[in-house]
């Protein structure tokens, strides 16, 4: 009887991350579609095909769905940077794969005022215990790479993260369309793109560690 119960909670465990995979999936390519703001969950739900009252089973709110896009997206990026670091490309690799791993980087310039800010205290605290998790993985690479100690290496990971977000904040602004601004402010914006600002901020910050 026992073992019936076993086998029946796992089938029904694969079926959740099955179901819950699937939101995710619909959830991006409505992104793609109609950006953050023409998301809801309404139309979510006719997306994956389910019920509202089934989608709020697995997420409760649009914030904390965009929340679990962006752990998904973080743990992506932090495995790319565990395979193909080397002393010789991280710096790079630091500046180009966030820019790689779909809608990381939009996600992240939300994460702090707009997805955070209204997600309520348990699901946030259970991801942030994940994304802690996947810094300390990206802190071991560094230390492996650098030969520095870990709580260097911690440090440096951190810095990097910070500089990061600050970077994505700002590729939102750069991302608005150029005919709408005056042309002497043109180069001011077209700077501001992630691609401009991240990768220099990653070497600069991984020069004094490597």
């Amino acid at each position: 009887m026992t073992l019936r119960k076993n086998k029946k909670r796992a089938r029904s465990e694969k079926e959740k991350e099955a179901r819950r995979a699937a939101i995710l999936v619909a959830a991006q390519e409505m992104i793609a579609d109609t950006g953050f703001d023409g998301m809801t969950m309404s139309a979510l739900a006719r997306r994956a095909g389910l019920s509202k009252g089934t989608l709020y089973l697995y997420v409760h709110s649009k914030e904390e769905l965009f929340l679990a896009l962006f752990v998904d997206a973080l743990e992506t990026l932090v495995i790319r940077i565990e395979q193909e670091a080397t002393e010789h490309n991280l710096a790079e690799l630091m500046g180009r794969v966030p820019q790689e791993v779909p809608l990381f980087l939009p996600l992240l310039a939300r994460l702090v005022a707009v997805i955070e800010a209204n997600v309520a205290d348990p699901p946030l605290f259970e991801a942030k215990r994940t994304m802690h998790g996947y810094g300390d993985r990206v802190a071991a690479v560094i230390a492996r790479i650098s030969g520095a100690s870990l709580e260097r290496a911690s440090e440096t990971a951190s810095v990097l993260m910070m500089a990061m977000q600050g970077a994505a904040q700002f590729d939102i602004t750069a991302q608005r369309d150029l005919a709408t601004v005056p042309d002497d402010l043109k180069p001011a914006f077209a700077s501001q793109a992630f691609s401009e600002r991240f990768p220099m901020a990653a070497r600069l910050i991984l020069s004094a560690i490597l």
